[in-house]
């Protein structure tokens, strides 16, 4: 089969993936900067930025090293969003951040018991 290069009009998804995920990083690293030059150390707001740090932070690496599909970065990836929805849910009680968590966990139990294959 023949390959033939790309054309002016296509993008390189993994290039926009790489800078959408590092803006990503960057908002909630500016989020938590700001948070922390505003004085507003209330437990459930540190909560929430320590764990959304970890969650960007996570994917960010993930996608910029290309270690998305290891086991190891997936079970860190969701363990993240388990503990970060866990926040959410008990600083707002959003029914959506329950969801996230039941998700996140849903993963957790797919990789333990090797439901998806690699």
């Amino acid at each position: 089969m023949v390959r033939r290069p790309p054309g002016r009009a296509q993008f390189d998804v993994t290039t926009l993936s790489k800078v959408l995920v590092s803006l990503l990083f960057l908002v909630a690293l500016a989020a938590a900067v700001s948070q922390v030059l505003a004085g507003d150390f209330a437990t459930d707001s540190l909560l929430t930025s320590v764990a959304s740090l970890y969650v960007t932070g996570t994917l960010a690496v993930g996608v910029l090293r290309g270690a998305t599909a290891t086991r190891r970065w997936q079970a860190a990836f969701f363990g993240g969003l388990v503990v970060f929805s866990l926040a959410q849910y008990l600083t707002s009680g959003d029914r959506f951040h329950l969801l996230s968590m039941v998700a996140g966990a849903a993963m957790i139990l797919g990789l333990l018991f090797d439901v998806f294959p690699e």
